[in-house]
């Protein structure tokens, strides 16, 4: 199988996003994957999962391992960050380079067409960048692989009640607590709807509202992935409540499949990718209308028939089958380079 380097723009450990849930995939079926931890550890290498190994001396890495590994194997790096490019082709010396274009950050922009030209495969998460990339690269081969719903959400067993969730219904936003959040229709559902307990569990990115006026608004912060499992089957909503921004607008969520992998109802902005998740995901385009959905939702029972429904759309859209389309996408990209495996 192939040898997989994932350079570094993150930790393991920050949130269980694409790269990890990529990488783990690619790992299971059977390739070497070396991920480039920006924490410093106490060990050469450190497997994460099965066939999936951190590493952040990456001296010792290129003059130590990844000869003996080059012998044997074609090495690959895929990366989600287009500024890497120079760093890629002068460090790691791939056989292949896989972009994977999943994000619209404008100050990404300026990089991303060498990174393109460079790249013997682009991949990319959402049908407007895959569009955009399409029209401005003809010869260029772009894979559309969307975001997915982890496994071990369409697992979870009854649980006692977090003790920090408070008492009564509950609307909930799990993600990223970042600019892109249109935290004045936060702010307005909280004050709408004052009876309910409005929840953010993640990550702070950047600078937010201030919530300390709204008695039921409560800010939790940032858990490990395995321990939202435990929130999500006493959610009654929940949200994606993103601004219009062309981040937001090219984003493939993948909250929304982890929402729905658990059976929970969700409630997004109108933003493309969600659009095509209906009547799964319920979108809605203004403040107003955000407003009378959630009013509409919180007022009439859910149903076990609509519940199956989400889950069952979201089995159809599991990491498993991404990273399927993934090692697919390997395998043809070293090809055309001449280079084939089992």
């Amino acid at each position: 199988m192939a040898v997989i380097i994932y350079p570094k723009t993150m930790n393991w450990s920050y949130m269980k996003q694409r790269p990890q849930q990529l990488m783990t995939q690619l790992g299971s079926l059977g390739h070497q994957v070396y991920f480039e931890n920006l924490a410093p550890m106490d060990r050469e290498f450190q497997e994460v999962e099965p066939n999936v190994y951190l590493f952040t001396d990456t001296k010792a890495f290129l003059h130590r391992k990844l000869p003996e590994l080059r012998k044997q194997h074609p090495v690959v790096v895929w990366t989600t960050w287009s500024k890497l490019r120079t760093r890629i082709a002068t460090v790691f010396n791939p056989d292949v380079t896989i972009y994977d274009c999943c994000d619209e950050f404008p100050q990404w922009a300026k990089y991303e067409h060498k990174m393109v030209q460079a790249a013997d495969h682009v991949v990319c998460t959402a049908e407007t960048i895959h569009a955009r990339l399409s029209l401005a690269y003809p010869e260029k081969p772009i894979t559309l692989i969307p975001n997915g719903a982890d496994d071990a959400f369409f697992r979870i067993p009854d649980g006692e009640r977090p003790g920090d969730l408070p008492p009564g219904p509950v609307v909930a936003y799990i993600g990223a607590w970042a600019y892109w959040v249109d935290h004045a229709l936060f702010a307005k559902l909280a004050a709408r709807f004052p009876g309910v307990q409005f929840i953010s569990i993640g990550a702070p990115y950047g600078t937010a509202a201030d919530y300390s006026q709204l008695p039921n608004v409560f800010i939790l912060g940032e858990k490990p992935h395995h321990e939202l499992k435990r929130y999500l089957p006493h959610i009654d909503v929940a949200l994606i409540p993103f601004q219009y921004h062309p981040i937001t607008l090219a984003t493939n969520p993948v909250k929304a499949y982890e929402y729905l992998a658990a059976g929970v109802r969700v409630l997004s902005t109108a933003l493309p990718e969600c659009i095509l998740m209906e009547p799964h995901v319920t979108t809605a385009t203004t403040h107003e209308d955000y407003i009378a959905k959630l009013a509409a939702m919180l007022s009439e029972q859910d149903s076990a028939e609509r519940r199956q429904a989400r889950i069952a759309y979201a089995r159809q859209h599991r990491w498993v089958e991404r990273g399927i389309a993934a090692d697919q996408v390997i395998r043809q990209a070293l090809e055309a380079r001449g280079s084939r495996f089992p």
